[in-house]
């Protein structure tokens, strides 16, 4: 069920990162009475807060619901890490 797999995978990042959900709600002015209370109702929340919980934690709206990344997130992914090995192979000559 997306419910569940979107606050487990919050969750998870959130430990991933040593980030409370105080602090997150803290940082994204989200109130953490509102957070808990989605969390034990499984309420997914509006597409606007899920993409600003993804944006905070480095992650897709897609991962958080489904636990993958989608395509494009990954090929995003890949030209960076590609522009970066670039950029350090050209330091190091």
């Amino acid at each position: 069920m997306e419910k569940d797999m979107f606050w487990k995978n919050v969750s998870i990042l959130l430990k991933n990162k040593k980030i409370s959900q105080e602090k997150m709600c803290e940082d994204l002015g989200m109130s953490i009475y509102t957070l808990r209370s989605s969390i034990s109702k499984q309420v997914l929340p509006r597409v606007d807060v899920a993409k600003t919980i993804a944006d905070y934690l480095d992650t897709s709206v897609d991962f958080l619901l489904t636990g993958k990344e989608s395509n494009e997130y990954k090929e995003r992914l890949e030209n960076l890490k590609s522009k970066i090995e670039n950029i350090i192979q050209e330091e190091g000559m």
